[in-house]
Formats: C-alpha cells, structure tokens, sequence
C-alpha cells in the first residue's frame, strides 16, 4: 500500500519505520526536519533542546529500543540529580537523552525514509484513486490508500473529515502550551546544579543544556516555562515573554541570568496533554484513515513511541490485498 504519515516527530517516524519494508511510505513534516517536540536548535556555536528535555523508559518494548539506541551511541543517562524547588517531583526511573542533540533519535529513524520536510498537510480529499493533500502552496500528494496522522491532536481533527470514526475522541484531548527560554554565554556560569524542576516559578524547568553527553562546549541555558503559566500568556508579547522568564529563572538560579550574549525564544502551543484520548491510536478502517501519538496515552516521549509502535502493528495485521 501506499501510506502518507503526517508529523517526523518520534511517533510518526517510529510508524514510518516499522512499515517500510512492507509498504511505501513517505512522511511529511511541517518543519525543516526530523525531530517534532524532539528538536535541538542551533545557534552557532550554541545548541539547545529547546522541546523534551529528557525521558525514560517503563516498558520492555522502549527499553529494548533504547539498549538498541545506546548501542548504536545514540543514547546516554542525563542528568543523575535534579534540584526540586516548591514540590516538584520527577520520576526515580533513569533519565535519558539523546546524543548528540534531542533530534539524534529521529533523525535516525528518518535515514533513508522518502522524509519531504516545509510541507504542512491540509485540503485533505478522498477520490476515486485515494486520498491527495496540498501544502500550503497547493502543491498537491498522492494519492494515498491510507493517511496516517502524528500532528497533535487539534492539527489532527482539522486535517480529517467531520465525519472520522475518532473525531469525537480527538476534540476531548487537552494539550498546553509551553516557552523555551535559549541562552548562550560566553563564559560559564558558576553555579551548583546542571537541572531544577519548579512546581511554583513560572518556570518549570532550567537545564545547562551544553553540561549534557556530546553538546557543543559553548555555555547555553535551556528555560521552559510551566504549562500553566504558559497557557494564560501564549498571545503575549515574545519580548514581555522572554523578560518575564529572565527574571523569574535569575532568581529561581539565585544568579542574575541577563548576561546572556544570546537570547532567543520559541513557542509551543501543544507541549504536554492533561487530558489524553486514552487509547494507543485513532482508528477508522472504512475511511483508510488513522492518528497516533503521544497525545493518545500521554505527554512523554515513551507515549510517543508506543502510540506509533500500536499503530504500526494494527496496519501490518491488515490483509494484504
């Protein structure tokens, strides 16, 4: 069958990946490339992880794709303590990232896939041969037997018919938004903690994103605010923004944070899901269409991939035609 994935985020890819020997299959990503809320940004001679700073493992299938990973070098444990400030928890699990930057994991499920990034889906239309999409150039794809959504859950609902057989299920999802805060110095910063999670700051997280395995040398902060907070300022101002989580994360650090030669900010609208759809995908069989994602279980980047994982063997037990 020919298949359109929609998102090159860790969901989407690892759906890629485990159909392509069994299908054609051609993935399409919004941004320049692989990585979704998994993305580094670089900023020579900075990089930040500016999406998931971490995640970890609690099932057998994402802890054998991770040994697989760590093998290939793509995977160490980050960080080994946390300062908690105000109640913050965080899970005694080990913690990971990925190396060289966020992105490495998708960037090597991508390798090698038929991956056409700066396309963002939309005019979604069924005809007599399948389904065909435009960009927003309308520069048309396809046709498709089936299409396969990872986007979150609102870009989902609005790519797919009123009539999807989970539409009811996509517009009860929740998700928040979230800032990254990147700073760069040119001198490091004397201070006695390489991460601190917050449960009261607008900041929910601070990180020495360059005291990470294999990061670029150069000094660089990652700040990101917390849901909440950012949920009630996403149409403010990025200047206001980016000042509002200066000062709050300088006296969160106890350390005046402004002499940062680089500052830049970016915005996430759907960062993490208080509300998931409960369930591993989205399925409609007579419309050949589908969603996974870690909005379907969760926030974290496990959720991600077993959502896509699920989906990947719901389309494989299909009879071949």
């Amino acid at each position: 069958m020919k298949i359109a994935i929609i998102g090159a985020g860790l969901a989407g890819l690892t759906l890629a990946r485990s159909l392509s020997d069994a299908h054609e299959i051609s993935v399409f990503e919004k941004a320049r490339g692989p990585g979704g809320r998994m993305s580094t940004r670089r900023a020579d001679p900075f990089a930040f992880d500016h999406g998931a700073q971490y995640f970890t493992a609690a099932t057998d299938e994402f802890q054998a794709f991770l040994a697989e990973m760590s093998a290939l070098g793509l995977v160490e444990e980050w960080p080994k303590d946390i300062v908690l400030h105000g109640g913050a928890k965080v899970s005694r699990n080990p913690k990971y990232v990925a190396v060289p930057g966020m992105n490495a994991l998708c960037k090597h499920l991508a390798s090698g896939l038929d991956l056409h990034t700066q396309v963002q889906a939309q005019n979604l239309e069924r005809t007599a041969q399948g389904w065909t999409f435009q960009d927003k150039d309308g520069r048309e794809y396809g046709p498709f037997d089936w299409v396969l959504s990872s986007a979150p859950a609102v870009q989902t609902s609005a790519l797919f018919p009123e009539n999807l057989a989970g539409q009811n299920a996509l517009r009860s999802v929740e998700m928040s938004g979230c800032f990254s805060l990147m700073l760069g110095f040119e001198a490091a910063l004397d201070v006695p903690w390489s991460a601190i999670k917050s449960a009261t700051s607008p900041v929910g997280w601070m990180a020495v994103n360059s005291a990470k395995p294999n990061r670029p040398t150069p000094y660089a902060v990652t700040i990101q605010s917390s849901n909440a907070w950012a949920d009630e300022h996403l149409e403010d101002a990025p200047e206001s923004v980016s000042a509002l989580l200066l000062d709050a994360a300088s006296e969160l650090a106890e350390t005046d944070l402004s002499g940062a030669t680089h500052q830049d900010l970016h915005r996430w609208r759907y960062a993490a899901t208080p509300k998931a759809a409960n369930l591993p995908f989205l399925w409609d069989e007579d419309k050949q269409l589908a969603a996974c994602g870690d909005w379907c279980l969760g926030t974290k980047v496990e959720a991600a991939f077993r959502s896509g994982s699920a989906l990947a063997d719901r389309i494989l037990s299909l009879p071949k035609t």
